[in-house]
């Protein structure tokens, strides 16, 4: 069994040992055709995994059938057995559990006793919350993929962690790492996050928007630029970031979403997508 390595400061765990884990599970035996006897032994570089997540795409695109909306695709490209490859990656990369871990120690001044791990993927942000804050009382994952039996299997050690179809509020906390940038509305999903949280509450995230990989939705790359203000604008107060291998920030709820700040916030959508640095402005006037 898959234990948590105490000693290990990151809380790493190795290739290896996530794949023994994940090869009783039917969808693994799925992902060799992607990897290498080599690879699959000893694991990949971030390239390589972009490179695969994006022949899935790929794969996903030409299976499509003309009438699927495109919310449709993403939901079936995201039960890609690829994305179990992805999960091995970020449970055994250093630079992917440093970028986690200060996330979580980003929303811990809030001192939570119920978190939200919000697009969790395979629970690394959640195990991270369990192993080095064993206190909080719940901590529920909410992803949009179908293996939710495998993952709450896979994290069985933690009695604290449940997986859920659905959130079930109010949180101290929420967590979003790498998870904006894969959605068709950004700025919805973060009214959705406020309105999961009490007043107080921490929330963390980090994104990438830019081309690195066809998964990041392109239409959403000028939010780059002030997403950090975007969220602001939405009833957030800035607490602090870390710069890891992602820039992650740390927020505050203050108040509860109202119309005028969906307003405020798709008026600094529009702003962004003008070629003006508009982020250099707002740093010099405003900060973050």
């Amino acid at each position: 069994m898959l234990k948590p390595k105490m000693s290990t400061q990151l809380e790493i765990h190795s290739w290896q040992e996530v794949v023994q884990r994940l090869t009783v599970y039917p969808g693994w035996q799925e992902t060799h055709r992607y990897l290498s006897p080599e690879e699959q032994k000893y694991g990949i570089t971030i390239q390589r995994l972009w490179d695969i997540l994006d022949q899935a795409w790929d794969e996903t695109q030409a299976s499509s059938t003309e009438s699927s909306d495109f919310s449709h695709f993403l939901h079936t490209y995201y039960q890609h057995p690829v994305w179990l490859i992805n999960a091995a990656f970020s449970e055994s990369d250093e630079n992917t559990i440093r970028d986690r871990l200060a996330a979580v120690r980003l929303i811990t001044h809030t001192q939570p006793q119920k978190i939200l791990d919000f697009g969790g993927g395979i629970g690394t942000v959640a195990r991270l919350c369990s192993i080095t804050s064993p206190d909080i009382q719940v901590i529920d994952l909410v992803d949009i993929t179908d293996f939710r039996h495998m993952i709450q299997s896979y994290l069985t050690d933690y009695s604290n962690i449940r997986v859920l179809d659905r959130p079930e509020p109010p949180y101290d906390a929420i967590i979003s790492t790498e998870v904006l940038e894969h959605l068709i509305d950004p700025i919805k999903a973060v009214v959705e996050i406020n309105g999961l949280m009490r007043i107080g509450g921490g929330f963390a995230a980090s994104w990438s928007f830019a081309p690195c990989i066809k998964c990041h939705l392109p239409q959403n790359f000028h939010l780059n630029r002030l997403m950090p203000w975007i969220i602001r604008s939405l009833g957030f107060g800035f607490y602090g970031f870390e710069r890891r291998g992602s820039q992650v920030y740390g927020y505050v709820k203050h108040s509860d979403v109202t119309p005028t700040m969906i307003k405020q916030a798709r008026l600094l959508e529009w702003l962004s997508r003008l070629p003006l640095p508009l982020d250099r402005l707002l740093l010099l006037m405003r900060g973050f």
